[in-house]
């Protein structure tokens, strides 16, 4: 009894976790993105809807779950963006 108890408490936690990832990394890439509020929005919503789409997409090619799949698809997406403005403030501050 306890055994099935854990379980579900755990999986509650982990579909939170997830929630929270999904809702939180399109945000975080929009405003490594963009400087305006109204474009932050904006950015987020799209990147969110293209995780989606894609998340979704992978899930059903590679049969793993869905949530986790759209949640990797954001977290690359975040990934590329913070190494690409790393390298472009590199950039830039080699060429001042």
């Amino acid at each position: 009894m306890l055994f099935r108890s854990t379980i579900v408490v755990s999986l509650q936690a982990v579909g939170i976790v997830l929630v929270v990832a999904m809702i939180t990394t399109p945000a975080a890439t929009a405003q490594l993105l963009v400087h305006r509020f109204d474009r932050m929005i904006a950015v987020a919503a799209l990147l969110g809807i293209s995780a989606g789409v894609i998340g979704l997409y992978a899930s059903y090619l590679l049969d793993v779950a869905s949530g986790a799949s759209i949640v990797l698809v954001e977290t690359l997406l975040f990934a590329v963006v913070v190494t690409a403005s790393k390298v472009r403030d590199r950039a830039v501050g080699a060429a001042s």
